[in-house]
């Protein structure tokens, strides 16, 4: 089991010193990753994950990182396929690439489709394409999204891991293009749930039957509630791999204390 840092990118986080700075902590305090949100429109200020990751990564050497999700359906593929490609080179290797649909104001507000069948023909199709550049191989796509004629780009492996709202069918469209699951899981009143390691075995089963390595990552996160390292054993029987602490509804102290005790190993 690894554990990892998950914060926002905006408030009170929406400053790139600050996370950098939780960044090097985290990977001092013997952290496996840190991993960031990715909005547009949220309470100011914003940061934005990728500028943020990159400066990160240059300031560390060993910590995971990656942006859980972003949402490909808002973004242009080749563009999101470079930017990976140079993280994850700019790192050494440390990248892992969430992807999913996003939230509908980060759409809405910019006159862009927001409906979730549009939100997901275009995940679907735009992570096949981003697996393709990232190949190394001449790509000639021609979707029903995206076009791409004639393109190379340099080889680089950068796992990917699906998410979305679970039982819902989203964190499993992309499962065959995907290397892990990061799911979430809502509780019911506008708040999310930690799964329990039953439901975190019910995951990784859809993950599998949808087209996804059966040894492929599985990140456990819920929304402020950290999940019980008494559990651990039962998670990584349920095949987890990957426990979140989050950073959501603590001040930017309190975050910094939980990092500096280091994981709950």
């Amino acid at each position: 089991m690894r554990f990892a840092i998950y914060v926002p990118c905006y408030g009170a986080y929406g400053d790139p010193a600050v996370l950098s700075e939780l960044a090097v902590s985290a990977e001092s305090a013997g952290w496996d990753g840190f991993f960031m949100w990715d909005h547009v429109v949220a309470e100011p200020l914003v940061a934005d994950p990728w500028v943020t990751l990159g400066a990160i990564a240059a300031r560390t050497s060993s910590i995971v990182l990656g942006p859980m999700i972003t949402p490909v359906p808002r973004r242009r593929p080749w563009k999101l396929a470079l930017e990976a490609s140079t993280l994850q080179r700019l790192s050494g290797g440390r990248l892992v690439l969430g992807v999913g649909m996003g939230v509908p104001r980060d759409y809405e507000s910019f006159g862009e489709p927001s409906s979730a069948k549009e939100r997901a023909a275009r995940l679907t199709e735009g992570v096949s394409l981003v697996r393709k550049l990232l190949s190394g191989e001449e790509v000639q796509h021609s979707g029903d999204k995206f076009q791409a004629s004639g393109v190379r780009f340099a080889p680089v492996d950068v796992p990917i891991w699906a998410s979305g709202l679970w039982p819902r069918k989203v964190p499993f469209l992309s499962a065959r293009d995907a290397s892990g699951l990061f799911p979430i899981m809502q509780d019911g009143n506008g708040g999310f749930a930690v799964p329990t390691p039953e439901q975190a075995a019910a995951m990784k089963k859809d993950f599998v039957e949808s087209g996804g390595p059966a040894d492929g990552d599985l990140a456990i996160w819920g929304g402020g509630a950290r999940p019980s390292v008494d559990l651990v054993a039962e998670y990584a029987d349920a095949g987890a791999t990957w426990l979140l602490s989050d950073g959501w509804k603590m001040s930017v102290d309190e975050l910094r204390a939980l990092v500096a005790a280091g994981p709950p190993r």
